[in-house]
């Protein structure tokens, strides 16, 4: 029988994934002033231990200090903006000096010294220290912030699920391996967004995620700035192998691990941002815009502290899974996004499964009313970068 409940089912206009226009303003309204998640407190134990966040332009640099207290600040010298630090973590053993012209700056921002000190006035090390960043901490998770903005803080926006996330250990995570990194997808950031706000795509785009779950993946609304999605496990043994293989494994996890539920749950937290939380680890991982028409996702995985052999081993199973899922979320993200190139393609119509994402297009249009115009003044689609490139090897988490 055809749904009779009535709400907007429009999709996004074709121009909004194409448009260098619209990225600009979503760079100031959207992903400056919102939060998003960096790490965990227990990627940086030692004074000195960094991690590093870019994000359209901007670079940020989260360090804990001698004092201990871990702060957020901008990757950049005050000299001549000089990124301080290069990759995606690292160790400084006393101080942060730039790599530039040798400024020094302590481990809890202030500056230190600039080299040759006699060519420069005095110079006061807190007006001339790194410039801070709002940081706030969830359970041990970082987040950060460019700018202030619109969001409460993460603990209030996370207040909803703590009764469910009760069970799982999150603030004595270990990190695994680092932070990952798919291959560049010639997608705007949207496409790939967009696939992660519905499930109607994985019976067909994801056999053997729909043979873990089955059909009772759970979908919640967008609420305070979050998004809840669940995937209890099959009720009946899984037909594909590695499935069931990583099921018999999460059933042989020792206490207090074994009270954690067997399913996959994912928090979304608006715009890019994702918690992932699994019966042998955690995680999140985030996609970061490149530029209009290309995007990757990043993030990492924890380990359980006390984590058993069987817990390995299904960590190990369960990013078998999630490689195989990224992949065929690669594959249909571009299939989609193709055709936003297209002068005869205008918007989709969505199904009642397809509700949270239209959710998430409606917090869009909030900050971006300008969406719902025909295009930008001046701008024109942004063409594929490539729409031959074929996927390369891939690690890491991403839910569906």
């Amino acid at each position: 029988m055809p749904s009779e409940k009535t709400w907007d089912r429009d999709g996004l206009p074709a121009w909004t994934y194409r448009s260098s226009a619209l990225l600009e303003l979503e760079k100031e309204r959207v992903f400056l002033n919102h939060w998003h998640v960096v790490g965990h407190m227990n990627d940086l134990k030692q004074a000195g231990d960094w991690l590093s966040f870019d994000l359209l332009g901007e670079r940020a640099l989260v360090i804990r200090g001698k004092d201990g207290v871990v702060r957020a600040f901008h990757n950049t010298c005050r000299h001549r903006g000089s990124r301080l630090v290069e990759g995606d973590q690292g160790h400084c053993k006393g101080a942060l000096m730039c790599p530039f012209h040798a400024w020094v700056y302590t481990l809890e921002g202030e500056l230190k010294t600039p080299s040759q000190p006699e060519k420069f006035p005095t110079l006061d090390p807190q007006a001339w220290g790194l410039m801070p960043l709002e940081l706030e901490i969830w359970r041990g998770f970082l987040f950060l912030r460019f700018e202030p903005g619109p969001q409460a803080s993460i603990a209030q926006m996370m207040e909803r699920h703590e009764p469910e996330l009760s069970s799982y250990p999150l603030e004595e995570l270990e990190p695994t391996d680092g932070v990952y990194s798919s291959p560049v997808t010639p997608v705007n950031w949207k496409a790939m967004v967009d696939v992660d706000n519905e499930c109607y795509h994985c019976p067909s785009a994801h056999p053997g995620l729909t043979d873990l779950y089955g059909r009772r993946y759970e979908e919640g609304p967008w609420v305070n700035g979050t998004h809840r999605i669940r995937g209890p496990f099959n009720e009946n043994p899984s037909r594909k192998e590695l499935n069931q293989s990583y099921r018999n494994l999460v059933e042989q996890h020792p206490e207090p691990f074994k009270s954690i539920p067997q399913a996959w749950l994912y928090i979304g937290l608006f715009p890019v941002s994702v918690l992932v939380f699994y019966p042998e680890s955690a995680g999140f991982y985030r996609t970061i815009p490149i530029d209009t028409t290309t995007s990757v996702m990043t993030g990492a995985t924890y380990r359980y502290a006390g984590e058993s052999e069987s817990m390995k081993l299904a960590r190990e199973k369960s990013a078998e899974i999630d490689a195989e899922v990224m992949l065929e979320d690669k594959h249909v993200c571009e299939l989609h996004f193709q055709a936003s190139a297209s002068k005869y393609w205008k918007k989709g119509i969505l199904g009642d499964s397809e509700k949270a994402l239209r959710e998430h297009h409606d917090l869009l249009r909030a900050l971006l009313p300008e969406i719902d115009g025909e295009k930008l003044p001046g701008d024109t689609r942004q063409q594929c970068a490539s729409n031959t490139k074929q996927p390369g090897k891939q690690t890491g988490k991403i839910g569906s």
